[in-house]
């Protein structure tokens, strides 16, 4: 049985349910840490893991093996703390060192091979890369990003990482600080490198790095690749912003304000035939969530988005995380604002055409009962995207109290509603124009 009660102080167990996260918890290629380690399923992947930690290990020139695993030894007191005490108290400290230090280096290692493509080098198959990756973001399977951190800088710069971090995560990055960084432009930037420079080159591409700041409150590569998905924090409100949300109506008791944030608006459907268009934000951050309206129509942007069988899981452990942990319910507030959105399969259909959901699970039914069930009963942070919210309810209210503004809404969404339709009036308007010039030319013929 995990113990999910945080342990004291600022240290953080890793763990997960054991409800129905306990299939979707497992590793399926790989083991990082103490709860899969010794797995029957995993044995393959031990060699594998060797391989990769002897590569890492070579590409610290300076480095002896020794003097590595002391970084990880000399600190083994607190990196057992952030586990379960069950699940380390069968191996010795020396033991447990060496798991997490081959573990530790086979995982940056492998990283360094998704970014670069020389995976194929270590007979990893391509079928087999999605599958370790998804084995990466396991809640289950996460190492204590201090461990990491202490590996990383015997490498190579933590401003460097945090670039190779977000390739290996898939997640856009700014351009031109890849530019900045390694002088280059290319999207898949890494591999670029690896046809001009040796591997040693880019790892020592910045040799005097500036002073490194600590990772904030990141405990390990999921808490990473969560605080990458979302994008910039956004504070909660200020004096100013609650004067704002008394002039618009957003007052009273804590109780008052989250049943006015959080009420329930129409799908996407509905929001389309009051005018709101859907389209995508810039930037592929959960957090970009926007609107803005002109009084007649408005605009809802939303994040881009893929959804595909890994997904299910990605989400659940990301669901977990937040769950049994002290950070805010952010990416289930963007779960939830997605459930709220979609009702049924028309819905999911409106935002595939405008480019946000990508459907790589299967008919749009499938996607829409995936995110109407996922989130469901969890409780979300109703300061997320409350602003979004209350100016979506406010048109909503705003168009449905004025029969002008439905009745241009219609006449929009009709005649103007496409660009054939569009063309379609063009087309009328310039005929008209040029019968009525014929017309003139025939009656007062000079």
């Amino acid at each position: 049985m995990m113990n999910h009660e945080p342990m004291a102080g600022n240290e953080v167990i890793l763990s997960v349910s054991e409800d129905d996260l306990k299939n979707l918890s497992v590793s399926q290629v790989m083991s990082f840490g103490p709860y899969h380690h010794g797995k029957a399923h995993l044995q393959v992947a031990e060699t594998l893991k060797l391989k990769l930690a002897v590569s890492y290990f070579r590409l610290s020139f300076d480095q002896s093996k020794r003097k590595i695993y002391n970084t990880v030894s000399s600190d083994i007191e607190s990196l057992r703390k952030c586990y379960n005490p069950k699940s380390t108290e069968e191996y010795t400290d020396e033991e447990l060192s060496v798991m997490l230090l081959v573990d530790g280096c086979a995982l940056l290692r492998y990283i360094l091979c998704v970014c670069l493509g020389d995976h194929e080098e270590y007979g990893i198959r391509y079928q087999d890369l999605s599958r370790i990756q998804q084995d990466t973001l396991l809640l289950e399977n996460q190492l204590p990003y201090k461990l990491l951190h202490k590996l990383i800088k015997n490498i190579m710069s933590n401003d460097a990482w945090t670039v190779i971090f977000q390739e290996f995560f898939g997640l856009s990055t700014d351009e031109s600080f890849f530019q900045k960084f390694f002088g280059l432009k290319e999207e898949s930037f890494l591999r670029n490198m690896k046809n001009y420079f040796p591997i040693t080159k880019i790892i020592h591409r910045n040799s005097n790095p500036k002073p490194e700041k600590e990772t904030k409150s990141c405990p390990h590569l999921l808490d990473l690749y969560r605080t990458n998905f979302m994008g910039d924090e956004r504070s909660y409100p200020t004096l100013l912003e609650s004067a704002t949300n008394k002039k618009r109506g957003l007052q009273g008791s804590v109780g008052d304000l989250k049943e006015q944030v959080m009420a329930s608006f129409r799908n996407v459907k509905e929001l389309m035939a009051a005018g709101i268009r859907i389209k995508r934000s810039p930037t592929r951050h959960l957090r970009d969530i926007s609107f803005h309206s002109n009084g007649i129509t408005a605009c809802l942007r939303i994040p881009p988005i893929a959804i595909d069988n890994s997904t299910k899981t990605l989400f659940l452990n990301l669901i977990d995380y937040e769950m049994r942990s002290d950070v805010p319910h952010d990416f289930i507030s963007y779960l939830r604002f997605l459930d709220s959105l979609i009702d049924h399969a028309d819905d999911v259909k409106e935002l595939q055409s405008a480019g946000i959901l990508q459907n790589n699970l299967g008919t749009h039914e499938q996607v829409a009962e995936f995110f109407n069930t996922v989130s469901s009963n969890l409780e979300s942070n109703f300061h997320a995207y409350r602003e979004v919210r209350v100016k979506i309810r406010k048109h909503m209210k705003s168009h449905y109290n004025s029969r002008l503004k439905m009745w241009m809404t219609q006449c929009l969404d009709t005649y103007f509603g496409s660009p054939w339709t569009i063309i379609a009036w063009v087309g009328a308007a310039l005929a008209l124009f040029f019968t009525a010039v014929q017309t003139y030319f025939a009656v007062f013929r000079p």
